[in-house]
């Protein structure tokens, strides 16, 4: 499987409001009946996160077809785990309503943050949100000692299957704590109850390696996924330890086998992606598959889109 990329979808770099200095961070899509309508991160001036949206064509997922820049959900009250910002993760219809799952941070003393994964609901096909509980979805417990944020969210017969990161450690790195993540597995009935066995899905190459913001898709059987991961250092310089995408695949969503040469897309030769790619998100419809992430700078050079080619067809 390979991925053609068929360009940037959306920079900050051309649009300036009080919400969106910088940044379009963690694309998450939603195919609705006329668009796919693309949640992100927007960065205020203050470095604080919010989520924004913008519809593009089914058809031609890079046309731009409708912005939305009011907040879709704000920061928590002071003391909550999402009262310094709010990035989207993944977006699941469920029933008649639409679940958003989304990292919260706060600023932590010792360490830079703490991020655990919300919950909120639409009733309204995704144009507005509330908050399902002031409190995470998954929070800090045995299997998620420092954070837990990034899933992909799976409907798998009558259960939620998840995928998603959890800390493990703190590194200081030329003066600087760097967080390092590994990803795990939890499984749910309802979606906001959660089961979690604490078992790495697999083995990290070295312990200062991050593993983030897994996207699965069900194609002939079996289960693939593509991650983000990084090594703790020289990422931020978008040296060689920046994020690259890599790549799994399971049978049976319990056991995966992980396989980067089969990851079928890396950084461009030159351009906004050309240093950094990281954070997908796969939708599919009318018989594509989407995968829209970001590029350089943790998406300040905004995010783009490719699609899925399989045995050489599109």
């Amino acid at each position: 499987m390979n991925w053609r990329k068929l360009g940037r979808v959306f920079s900050p770099q051309f649009q300036s409001t009080s919400i969106l200095k910088t940044h379009a961070q963690c694309p998450t899509a939603l195919v609705l009946k006329n668009c796919i309508r693309v949640y992100f991160s927007a960065r205020k001036e203050n470095q604080q996160s919010l989520p924004i949206y913008v519809d593009v064509a089914i058809d031609d997922p890079t046309r731009i077809l409708n912005t939305c820049f009011t907040p879709i959900i704000v920061e928590g009250m002071p003391g909550t785990f999402d009262e310094h910002g709010i990035i989207p993760s993944y977006i699941l219809p469920v029933s008649d309503k639409v679940y958003l799952y989304y990292a919260g941070w706060s600023q932590a003393k010792g360490v830079p943050y703490k991020n655990f994964t919300g919950l909120a609901v639409s009733c309204d096909q995704g144009n507005t949100f509330t908050k399902f509980s002031e409190g995470p979805c998954l929070p800090l417990n045995f299997a998620n000692p420092l954070s837990a944020t990034g899933p992909a969210i799976i409907r798998i017969r009558d259960r939620f299957e998840c995928i998603y990161s959890t800390g493990t450690a703190w590194h200081d790195v030329n003066g600087h704590k760097e967080h390092v993540y590994v990803l795990r597995r939890a499984w749910s009935m309802d979606g906001i109850n959660w089961e979690f066995d604490g078992e790495d899905i697999f083995p990290a190459d070295s312990p200062f390696h991050a593993y983030c913001k897994p996207a699965i898709l069900f194609l002939n059987g079996i289960w693939h996924m593509w991650f983000s991961v990084r090594s703790s250092h020289g990422f931020r310089q978008a040296g060689k330890g920046s994020y690259r995408l890599g790549y799994a695949w399971s049978e049976d969503f319990i056991q995966w086998h992980r396989d980067d040469t089969e990851v079928g897309i890396t950084i461009s030769d030159e351009g906004w992606d050309s240093k950094m790619i990281c954070y997908p998100n796969i939708v599919s419809v009318e018989g594509h598959s989407y995968m829209f992430y970001n590029g350089d700078g943790f998406g300040q050079t905004g995010f783009g889109v490719a699609e899925l080619k399989v045995g050489g067809q599109l």
